[in-house]
C-alpha cells in the first residue's frame, strides 16, 4: 500500500500565518486537486465529500484525494438525492436537500477549498442547517 502523505491539507493550513496560503502555492495546489478531480470525472466518480481533511500532502508537495466513502459511480445526467458530505462545503442544492449532479457538488467544494486557501475562512457562515 502506498503512503499517503505526512499531512492533511487541514493541519497544513494551521501552520500558515492566517490560516491562509500564498497565491503560488494555493496554485500549485489547487491545479494538483482540480487534476485528480478531473481524472475522477472523466472515469465517472463524483468524490461528493471534498474538504480540506480528505487531502493529504506528501513531503514534496504532492497532493493525495483520499475517503472515497461517500462517492459514486455515475452514469451521464443522472441526478441523485442522497443527503451527504460536510456541511461547509456543501452545493446549495445539496444542502437544500433537492436532486443534485454529484460532479457539479464537487466543483463547488473545490470553489470552497479555493476561497479557504486564500482567505484562511470559509465563504459561508450559517447558524443552521434547514
Amino acid at each position: 500500500m502506498e503512503l499517503g502523505g505526512y499531512s492533511s491539507l487541514h493541519a497544513h493550513l494551521k501552520t500558515k500565518n492566517g490560516r491562509k496560503l500564498d497565491e503560488e502555492e494555493a496554485k500549485s495546489l489547487f491545479r494538483q486537486i482540480v487534476e485528480g478531480i478531473d481524472y475522477l470525472h472523466k472515469k465517472n466518480v463524483a468524490h461528493r465529500d471534498i474538504k480540506l481533511e480528505n487531502i493529504l500532502l506528501d513531503e514534496g508537495n504532492t497532493i493525495k484525494i483520499i475517503d472515497f466513502g461517500f462517492s459514486v459511480v455515475m452514469e451521464k445526467d443522472k441526478l441523485l438525492n442522497v443527503f451527504c458530505g460536510t456541511p461547509s462545503y456543501m452545493s446549495p442544492e445539496l444542502a437544500t436537500k433537492k436532486d443534485y449532479h454529484g460532479w457539479h457538488a464537487d466543483i463547488w467544494a473545490l470553489g470552497v477549498l479555493l476561497y479557504v486557501f486564500l482567505c484562511g475562512k470559509f465563504p459561508f457562515k450559517g447558524n443552521v442547517m434547514d
